[in-house]
């Protein structure tokens, strides 16, 4: 892990994601890039006022992340740190500076949206999945920002590939010195009997070569159900999911939306694209 992009509003949550990122940042070695993106309003007609406000807002934006810096360098000397303040919408500025630095992993604040899927993960960092290649953290605004020491991965079942896309993953468990449990909810024996031989085949248990991760297999109709069982009986500190099965941890949500926001609105949860 060598980069780390937060992008903020300079708000109170963007702020927690900053924290949250400069946690792992000292873990992993890595620098932070904090990003700003800023955009103008159409006015139609009004030229003036339009080329008046750009300015206001661009000086704006330039002037809290200076004191941003100012913050973070102060407090932070032994993390690098740089900034990034452009014009433009927030999800088109953050696909750019992913591909022109290189980002490893991306931290960023959510207050919630509109629909279940922003509720639990905020308008831009739904966007943002599937647009970008990069791991993403969503930190809620309530979140609790505890240092990482149990992950659960809530997974479906998954044909190949598991082990190149929790590497990400990989390296900040043994970073932090996490414990990871492999959750995997199925409905009945069949089911379970296929994900044995696929971990069996993919010799995952080997490779993956972190800390203790055990893994569990619960029978339950109702994914949903099986998760938020699960974790109410653990101590979590990290939620995972996986890009590429966004129906299964939107339909996660879909039927307990009140229950399940109850339980991961203060938890970070990581999605790993695939």
């Amino acid at each position: 892990m060598k980069k780390i992009l937060v992008p903020t509003d300079f708000s109170e949550t963007a702020n927690k994601a900053r924290d949250y990122a400069i946690q792992l940042a000292q873990t992993l070695n890595a620098e932070i890039i904090l990003l700003n993106s800023f955009h103008i309003p159409n006015l139609g007609d009004y030229e003036g006022a339009l080329i008046n406000l750009d300015y206001q807002i661009k000086e704006e934006a330039e002037k809290q992340m200076k004191e941003q810096m100012k913050y973070v360098k102060l407090n932070y000397a032994n993390i690098k740190f740089s900034e990034i303040t452009t014009l433009g919408l927030v999800v088109d500025a953050i696909q750019t500076v992913c591909e022109e630095q290189k980002i490893n992993l991306i931290v960023m604040g959510t207050t919630g949206a509109t629909g279940f899927i922003g509720n639990l993960l905020g308008s831009n960092t739904a966007s943002l999945i599937g647009s970008v290649k990069t791991p993403i953290v969503a930190v809620p605004s309530n979140a609790t920002i505890n240092f990482p020491n149990h992950i659960v991965v809530a997974n479906d079942l998954m044909e190949s590939g598991e082990n190149k896309i929790f590497n990400p993953l990989k390296e900040i468990a043994i970073g932090t010195g996490s414990t990871i449990d492999f959750l995997y909810i199925v409905n009945g024996d069949e089911q379970a009997n296929r994900k044995l031989q696929q971990l069996k085949a993919a010799n995952f248990d080997e490779k993956f070569d972190a800390q203790y991760h055990p893994f569990h297999i619960k029978n339950e109709e109702e994914v949903e159900d099986g998760i938020l069982e699960f974790i109410d009986k653990k101590e979590v500190d990290l939620l995972v999911v996986v890009a590429r099965q966004r129906g299964f941890w939107e339909k996660l949500f879909h039927k307990s939306i009140s229950k399940a926001l109850v339980k991961q609105a203060k938890l970070p949860i990581l999605v790993l694209a695939d």
